[in-house]
This record gives C-alpha cells, structure tokens and sequence, in this order.
C-alpha cells in the first residue's frame, strides 16, 4: 500500500490505519527509523546492546538495553573495582 501525509506543524507524521495493520504497528510500540539511499524505513524495534550491538539475549536494565555477556562483563568488573 502507498499513501501521502503532509508532515504536522513540528515535523511529525501519523502513519495510517491501514498500513499500521498491514505491519503489525500498534500504539505505544517502539519503532526504529533508519534512512539509506532508497529513503527511510520504519520497522518495529529490535532492542540491542548499548555497548557491543549484538540483538542475542538482549534485556533492558534501567533504560540500558545490555545483552547478557556484557552484563556479565560488567558484574565482573564492578566485582573487581568494588570488592562487591
């Protein structure tokens, strides 16, 4: 499906009914956005490791989403600098 929208006063957009359930889109749910050279993309979130990228056994943990290896990498080093 293929539909225009004018952009609001401050530059946001509603994406249509239609197309928000033809891709599963619903209200509250994160969204990635991304623009390559065939223009922007919207897709559902996909949450990934604030510090090594990966999406494997991704959780988020006071708004840091960490997968678990570097979790572990962290609790050894707070280990080792705290004495915890």
């Amino acid at each position: 499906m293929k539909a225009s929208k004018k952009l609001t006063s401050k530059s946001g957009i509603t994406i249509p009914k239609q197309l928000r359930a033809e891709t599963g889109f619903r209200p509250g749910m994160a969204v990635d956005i991304e623009t390559d050279a065939d223009g922007v993309h919207i897709r559902p979130h996909v949450p990934t490791c604030r510090f090594c990228g990966s999406v494997d056994d991704v959780q988020r943990v006071y708004g840091i989403d960490v997968c678990g290896k570097c979790a572990a990498a962290l609790l050894k080093e707070l280990s080792e600098k705290h004495g915890a």
